[in-house]
């Protein structure tokens, strides 16, 4: 008989966010080659200002029994930084979906459903009316994940970075 990881989402408070960014960190480094990625990205820099203070943002992590971080999601006010993309967004206000990792030996058990779930849900609580992610097919399983969680390819912005969204609220 297997037996099932104990495991819970929380949202992440502004304590926690030294160690979000080294897990982050380390996932970006272990995923993606040299060069391709932020070491020191604006977002955790910044942590507590960017995913605790506004009320249109959160991190999530997902957690074992003893707290150690096994994934991370967070939502954010997207920028607008890809005008290729706008054309597929709309005029209301669109979230972005960032810092979406499962450490190698959490994945596919169902950690990254029910962390976009509780993503979903908050984009939606928040008032957001399209979700918006870029993912790379550096990651693992990254592209056809989105998809099924009903996310569209917009712009393949290189042969590995595509540009996705979809509505998120009903």
């Amino acid at each position: 008989m297997v037996q099932e990881m104990e495991y819970r989402i929380v949202s992440a408070d502004a304590d926690r966010g030294a160690e979000i960014k080294e897990f982050v960190l380390a996932q970006m480094s272990d995923l993606y080659p040299p060069g391709t990625y932020y070491e020191n990205p604006h977002d955790l820099a910044f942590f507590e200002e960017v995913y605790i203070r506004p009320p249109n943002a959160c991190f999530f992590v997902a957690e074992d029994a003893n707290g150690v971080i096994m994934g991370t999601a967070a939502v954010r006010p997207y920028d607008r930084r890809f005008p290729e993309v706008e054309p597929a967004l709309g005029s209301g206000p669109v979230c972005e979906i960032v810092k979406f990792y499962i450490h190698p030996d959490s994945r596919r058990k169902g950690i990254g459903a029910r962390l976009y779930a509780q993503a979903e849900r908050f984009a939606r609580e928040a008032g957001y009316a399209e979700g918006y992610l870029h993912t790379s097919l550096y990651l693992p399983g990254g592209y056809p994940f989105w998809q099924s969680r009903g996310y569209l390819q917009r712009y393949w912005e290189s042969e590995i970075i595509v540009h996705m969204s979809k509505r998120v609220r009903k």
